[in-house]
């Protein structure tokens, strides 16, 4: 009994050690269970038997009296009894529907390089796991058996199953949850949580094994940026490296490979290349191999029984020899080796193939012994009905034991060694994604479905494979679009590229000798193309969703590509729904699946579901017939649902320096709710440190739905709950303490890794001058990103010069140093002196650089009452924008419009200021422009900010910004830059005579001048607070 919802059980030999998993995730919890307990454990003496039940209500879930147990050396058998036909999982296989077909099946589970070609012979990966949904209530349990060994599953009819296995021991977990998504979360915190991926990784990939040359890649790379193909990734198979060797480069064909990942990240793109276990035995073309050698000297190879001469066998690049990565001389050499290489040939991730260990020759070069290991007693239903067939000798000697227990854990340790390499890989979030793969291996990679063809049966049947790798933890997954072995026609690849648009791991790869069949291939103005380009566009919109939804199965086990019963478990007609999906609990795909057809039957579940692109509600509850045009997939939002979404670009890179939105579907009660995850996309500390946040300070909380009614006393008492998982750094910026920490409210707790959110758009390396008297800074445009404003020159150079006026005052100026600019020619009256004493000053200036920003902070209180950092600025010739977070509310000024009230309403109001001859009217500009407003602070205080420019503008206001647009029409000049002054004091009543000191009764009028009137009206005014009072704004 480990925890309230997960039950152990393990048979094993009680005289004599035999081999167990060596997980490095599954671990026996510290302390036992403290709440009641969701299941209860009967045990049966004559004949030997368990029980596993249900406490509520009563259910018996896994009954093995059904059948006798049966434990010899090299033959282990169980049988139970299982309380409905509903079972999804087990694998890895080909499975053309989800939902198991209970009719004597037998599916045989050990890792192998094979095709997926619908048999049901094993494959990649070794998964000994299933679910299984009871009833409509939703109420689920999952069967976990931790052996590695080769097996076969047996489904029966009544139902039942039946394991045999060839070694190890029975360790058995039930994991009992209230939904199919509960047992995901049971089993992910068992075998451990699903990494994030970088966010880079979810944009659109491309690939082939045999581009022939460097040349080739980059002929393809540019034909599919004409195009605009949102397009993040490429990559290159076997076909970059000498003779296939790892850890080299052709260096005829693939001469400049050592620069291939800075053209491509010149784009905002990314690299990745392809690493294989097998290290050939050969010398390379010009001298020696050293990863061969170096590899020599620490006997990092799998060996022979007799654990000194290592196994020779035969892959791509002729004999080879294997690395064991259970032995940490072998991680050691791998993660140096990796290294080595990536200084010469700089990638950005990694791709692993061929560790199922896959091998050309049966055993090795010199044959299998004739033992019991290599010809044991019984041999479950594995292909070839040889356990060597295509692998190593299963007398091979690995540091974790024998081949023949450790076969199915070689990729899986694989994955383990990249992963020792990734946390030493600079300092952002790389990937690896794995062909091979055993339960535990998504807390580091992903995977994809292996060597799949072009036709329209592998199409289908990637569908349940990517819902059972969901299920196993492994959300990172995706099948190669298009299809690898054969060519692709158009109509198929089409089909192929709309639906593959939202795969998790979206990637289109094809093999040696096959056509291309990359989008731009097809023709740039193709049908093909353009619905390609159509939904990949949808696609990097909904990229901010996807995100959340990987960030959510980090947190808590949720799936990303989800199965229809996952979340209509009552609706017994989506129990075996198998060729539609959803993206988390909102977004419902519907694919094209079959050549020439237009017309799909799908079924449409009990909620409000609106048609994505028409935006009009379809039926419920019902089939439906979708007319999908050659252009079109069905795609469906359901109701309820606040789905976070953003422009979309070229690439993920471009698409994060747009504005993000919110696509709002209402449910039946006019509700709907969402979520979202955000962060630099790309640190390796976010996992654990969450969203950075420019003022952490919490001081509100905000309680909905309580229905007091008005006029009485109440005590409301509430307690936050919190996991450590949902932390984030709220003082993310540098020199943090204890008592910074606590004073914004928050818990000090040492970490070593910190976190900040970076900007692409703007380079990193300011020049940043600091002097008593104020800050100097200079920005550079990164030309990496095109402008978004093709009727305005972007300003490539910009200045920035905060000036401390006083200790009550700034004053900062962002303008372009290299050419002159107009400035307003109104003379202000500012002291003769900068205040240079940091003492005297009630305000501190920070320069924030990820992304630029000027954040101005009281100092007594610590509340920033200037921040430009996270809106961002704009600055091209006739088109400025700078934004600011607000304090508060509470804000005043800015004319001359007409306001039906005194303070502004912040629900994303605009105003106009541009001087005319215009009556006064609602948001309508009029005869003066006044760019200035005041703002309370949540404390007593206030302050002022004038934007001294003379140029047509807008101001909008939001809810937690104020934002400034300055567009130049025909015949003026555009300002100089930008130029704000703050002014602030000790109380509010200080504050107005400040502002009216300065701008109204001062004694002096402004000088006459034709912009005088724009300005300012000439005149004084006497404005006095009614006395001192103590109330709460």
């Amino acid at each position: 009994m480990q925890t309230e919802n997960r039950l152990r059980f393990k048979i094993t030999d009680a005289n004599q050690a035999r081999f167990e998993v060596p997980h490095e995730h599954v671990q026996a919890p510290s302390s036992p269970p403290t709440g009641p307990l969701k299941y209860r454990l009967e045990l049966i003496q004559k004949p030997f038997g368990l029980k596993v039940w249900r406490t509520s209500p009563e259910k018996l879930l896994f009954d093995t009296t059904i059948g006798p147990l049966v434990f010899a050396d090299q033959y282990l058998q169980l049988s139970a009894k299982l309380p409905s036909h509903n079972i999804y999982g087990l694998g890895e296989h080909v499975h053309q529907t989800f939902r198991h077909d209970t009719n004597w099946r037998t599916w045989p589970i050990f890792t192998r390089d094979s095709f997926p070609n619908g048999g049901t012979h094993n494959l990649y990966g070794h998964y000994p796991y299933f679910t299984c949904l009871e009833n409509e209530s939703g109420q689920s349990f999952g069967v976990f058996l931790m052996n590695s060994n080769a097996m076969e599953v047996t489904i029966q009819p009544a139902p039942a199953i039946t394991y045999r296995t060839i070694g190890g021991v029975l360790d058995f977990y039930i994991l009992v949850g209230d939904t199919p998504e509960a047992v995901v979360d049971e089993f992910t915190q068992l075998i451990g949580r699903p990494f994030i991926p970088p966010y880079w990784s979810l944009g659109f990939q491309l690939s082939r094994w045999d581009y022939g040359s460097l040349d080739e890649v980059k002929k393809v790379v540019e034909r599919n940026r004409q195009i605009g193909i949102p397009y993040d990734v490429q990559y290159t198979d076997i076909d970059y490296m000498e003779d296939k060797k790892i850890f080299t480069y052709d260096m005829e064909k693939f001469k400049e490979l050592p620069q291939f990942a800075d053209y491509m990240h010149g784009n905002g793109q990314k690299y990745i290349v392809i690493l294989d276990p097998a290290v050939s035995t050969g010398k390379r073309l010009n001298g020696p191999y050293e990863a061969l050698d170096r590899g020599h000297a620490a006997k990092v190879w799998v060996t022979e029984p007799d654990g000194n001469t290592p196994l020779i066998g035969e892959v791509w690049p002729g004999e080879t020899v294997f690395p064991d990565y259970t032995n940490q001389a072998c991680v050691d050499w791998w993660v140096d080796e990796i290294s080595r290489f990536h200084k010469e040939v700089k990638h950005d991730a990694l791709w692993i193939d061929m560790n199922e260990v896959a091998n050309f020759v049966q055993g090795s070069s010199k044959g299998c012994a004739e033992n019991k290991l290599n010809y044991p007693p019984f041999t479950p239903r594995i292909l070839d009905n040889l356990i060597y067939s295509k692998t190593l000798c299963m007398d091979a000697k690995h540091k974790w034991g024998n081949h023949y227990d450790v076969h199915s854990l070689y990729g899986y340790s694989m994955v383990l060694a990249t992963e020792k390499y990734v946390e030493v890989f600079k300092t952002n979030r790389s990937m690896v994604f794995t062909r091979s793969s055993f339960p535990g291996v998504g807390k580091y990679a992903g995977h994809w479905l292996g060597d799949n063809a072009a036709n329209w049966n592998d199409i289908k049947w990637a569908i349940p494979g990517m819902l059972e790798f969901n299920l196993f933890g492994v959300p990172y997954i995706g099948a190669d679009i298009c299809g690898f072995f054969d060519d692709s026609p158009e109509e198929l690849c089409r089909r192929w590229m709309q639906v593959g648009a939202f795969y998790p791991f979206s990637r289109n790869h094809n093999a040696q000798g096959y056509k291309d069949q990359d989008p731009a291939a097809y023709g740039a103005d193709s049908l093909l193309v353009k619905t390609s380009k159509h939904y990949l566009n949808i696609r990097y919109t909904l990229l901010p969703y996807l995100y959340t939804l990987f960030y959510k199965a980090h947190v808590n086990g949720e799936t990303v590509l989800r199965p229809m019963m996952h979340e209509f478990y009552s609706d017994s007609k989506t129990w075996g729904v198998h060729n539609q999906f959803l993206w988390g609990a909102h977004l419902l795909i519907t694919p094209v699946l079959d050549p020439g057809v237009e017309n799909v039957e799908a079924y449409i579940p009990d909620a409000i579901w609106y048609d994505f692109e028409k935006e009009r509600i379809t039926d419920r509850k019902e089939k439906v017939n979708l007319n999908l045009p050659a252009d079109k997939l069905g795609l469906h939002l359901r109701g309820g649902a606040i789905l976070p979404a953003q422009r979309p670009d070229v690439t993920t890179t471009y698409s994060r320096c747009h504005p993000m939105r919110l696509i709002i579907a209402l449910d039946d009660s006019n509700a709907a709710s969402g979520e979202l995850f955000w962060d630099d996309g790309e640190n390796k500390n976010v996992p654990y440190t969450g969203l950075n946040s420019k003022n952490a300070r919490m001081s509100d909380v905000l309680l909905l739905n309580l229905e007091l009614e008005l006029g009485k006393n109440y005590t409301v008492n509430w307690q936050d709950k919190y996991r450590n998982s949902r932390h984030f750094d709220c003082h993310p910026e540098a020199g943090s303490d204890q008592a910074k920490c606590e004073a914004r409210g928050c818990i000090w707790e040492v970490r070593e890794r910190r976190y900040s959110i970076s900007d692409p758009c703007i380079r990193k390396d300011y020049n940043v001058v600091e002097t008593a008297s104020g800050i100097t800074v200079d920005l550079e445009r990164n030309t990496a990103f095109p402008s978004q404003r093709s009727q305005s020159r972007d300003i490539s150079k910009l200045r920035v010069e905060i000036t401390y006026l006083s200790g009550k005052s700034l004053r900062w100026k962002i303008f372009d140093p290299s050419n002159a600019r107009y400035e307003v020619p109104v003379p202000l009256d500012l002291p003769a002196m900068p205040e240079t004493e940091e003492n005297n000053r009630l305000y501190r200036v920070q320069i924030n650089n990820k992304p630029f920003g000027i954040q101005v902070i009281r100092k007594d209180t610590q509340e920033i009452i200037w921040d430009s950092a996270v809106p961002g600025l704009t600055f091209s010739d006739q088109l400025l924008e700078i934004s600011t977070l607000l304090p508060s509310n509470y804000v005043y000024g800015f004319g001359e419009t007409e306001h039906p009230i005194y303070k502004h309403d912040l629900n994303y109001h605009k105003y106009g200021l541009f001087t005319k001859d215009q009556p006064p009217g609602y948001k309508l500009n009029s005869y003066g422009v006044h760019p200035f407003y005041m703002g309370l602070e949540k404390s007593k205080y206030a302050h002022g900010v004038l934007l001294l420019n003379s140029n047509a503008m807008g101001e909008q206001t939001t809810h937690s910004l104020t934002q400034l647009v300055l567009n130049a029409l025909d015949g003026l000049l555009v300002s100089t830059g930008l130029v704000g002054s703050l002014f602030m004091n000790k109380n509010k009543e200080d504050t107005f005579k400040m502002i009216i000191i300065i701008w109204f009764c001062s004694g002096q009028e402004l000088p006459a001048h034709p912009c005088s009137l724009a300005w300012m009206r000439a005149g004084r005014a006497a404005i006095t607070p009614q006395g001192k009072q103590n109330r709460t704004t």
